[in-house]
């Protein structure tokens, strides 16, 4: 089973939407999700069947896009410091990727019909305004538009109930049945939408027929939260596919977050056929054998890597704090004394993770750096928020091997009892992207040693012992995200 790696965006022919004045009711509506497919390139001949592409510039049709894009499949990188196009990657491709998805003509009860596109958004917190615009305009057009994000967070981004008044908050239409496929909506949830504490912080990206080739089943997974500060504030990873069984997946896990209650034993670990294989949070109970950094870690060895003299890991990690990260910084401890090839850039974690990365004992300190742009006055104004690992070497006894986990979740104890997705990629391709992502962020300016304390007007502010103290002192503006 591999990616299907749809050619690289065709610049757009049309621009703009031609509705129906009979056809938007003021009802929000949605659309069902075409039926799966393991074959993308199939379903699209079909789609193109029931919606063929515009034959010549100008021409229209109901619920065209006013773009022509589609991403290709792998790794995506946000980075500060490097231009504008670099910085808004991966913003800029979701919004395109919004303004190519199809809409079409709605039934008598308002609703788009099952052939039109639809749109599954995930996100911890909501606040662009250009995205926000865009959905509403996919909507218009007869796009199925469902967000779910976490209600504290957004109580201060005016963008998401923007977007809300104009789709609504109900998941079904009332006195129909069936249509929680259909009806377009805002919903958010108060801690974990299918969990107990913990918070809503999955941030994944579902789109189904899209561009002018309608492709299908379409899944943007990663780091970034859909906010104006996600990319002229932080650095983020997104991993990108078209790859049926992933999209079948994570669209699962949506529909279980959607009615925003308890689901008995949310935890959902999707180990399929390589090359990709994802997890869902919450994770209770949480063990090392089952949580999937500690399990990716267990399986390492550093000799007979193949790939290089001894199993290279990198890392770059938004927050490793509590005793989870804990663990996990024990667990590459052991690995770095026994010949790994380790290296970490993180933005913030606490003084028992760092004296356990950074002793002396054995093979000394492993190289670390730290990922964070200050003001003047010392506080942390900008940072690193990938959550990603790369393992090249010998795992699961095999050499030559190539291992990537992404995500949403940091290396603490929140994570355990959030919604939080992660995708382990197996593949050279995505390796060494991720390899490169990380040398780019070593080099830069912005990445220096860690900092066991920082001065300021002859004080000394210490690093926290257990847990970060998020949005005050020199944290105040960072979050525990």
């Amino acid at each position: 089973m591999s990616f299907l790696r749809p050619s690289l965006r065709v610049s757009a022919v049309v621009s703009g939407v031609a509705l129906l004045a009979g056809l938007v009711s003021v009802t929000p509506g949605a659309s069902a999700a075409p039926a799966p497919s393991r074959a993308p390139s199939a379903a699209a001949s079909t789609a193109r069947a029931a919606a063929p592409a515009p034959a010549r510039a100008g021409a229209r049709y109901p619920g065209q896009p006013p773009r022509n894009y589609v991403p290709y499949s792998g790794p995506r990188f946000g980075y500060l410091g490097r231009g504008m196009a670099e910085q808004s990657r991966i913003r800029n491709q979701v919004l395109a990727t919004i303004n190519s998805t199809w809409g079409g003509p709605r039934d008598r009860h308002g609703l788009p019909l099952a052939t039109n596109g639809t749109i599954r958004i995930a996100t911890w917190s909501f606040g662009d305004k250009g995205i926000a615009k865009a959905l509403y305009a996919a909507y218009l057009r007869g796009v199925s538009v469902q967000v779910m994000s976490a209600a504290s967070i957004n109580q201060t981004h005016p963008e998401l109930s923007w977007l809300r008044k104009r789709l609504g908050s109900a998941s079904y239409k009332r006195g129909l049945a069936g249509t929680q496929e259909k009806v377009s909506f805002v919903r958010t949830c108060n801690g974990s939408c299918r969990g107990r504490g913990g918070t809503q912080h999955a941030k994944f990206f579902l789109f189904d027929n899209v561009g002018y080739a309608h492709h299908r089943k379409i899944v943007f997974q990663g780091s970034m939260n859909l906010t104006s500060f996600a990319w002229h504030g932080q650095w983020n990873t997104a991993e990108v596919s078209q790859n049926t069984p992933a999209y079948d997946q994570f669209l699962s896990v949506f529909k279980e977050m959607r009615p925003g209650t308890y689901v008995n034993n949310p935890y959902r670990d999707f180990s399929y056929d390589q090359p990709v294989e994802s997890f869902f949070f919450p994770l209770q109970p949480w063990t090392s054998w089952n949580d999937p950094v500690l399990r990716m870690l267990n399986r390492t060895r550093c000799s007979n890597a193949g790939v290089y003299a001894h199993t290279k890991i990198r890392i770059i990690q938004y927050a490793i704090y509590q005793s989870r990260g804990e663990k996990i910084a024990k667990r590459l401890r052991q690995l770095w004394n026994q010949g790994c090839d380790i290296a970490i850039i993180y933005s913030v974690t606490t003084r028992p993770v760092l004296n356990i990365l950074r002793n002396h004992s054995g093979r000394g300190a492993i190289p670390m750096k730290q990922s964070i742009i200050r003001k003047s006055d010392g506080t942390i104004a900008k940072y690193n928020h990938s959550k990603w690992m790369m393992i090249a070497g010998n795992y699961g006894g095999q050499p030559y091997q190539w291992r990537t986990i992404s995500g949403s979740a940091n290396w603490a104890n929140l994570a355990i009892s959030s919604d939080e997705q992660m995708q382990i990629i197996n593949g050279y391709a995505d390796g060494k992207a991720y390899q490169q992502a990380f040398n780019n962020t070593w080099v830069q300016r912005t990445s220096g040693p860690p900092t066991l304390a920082y001065i300021s007007d002859g004080r000394v502010l210490p690093l926290p012992e257990n847990n970060i103290p998020w949005g005050t002192g020199i944290y105040k503006h960072m979050q525990e995200d």
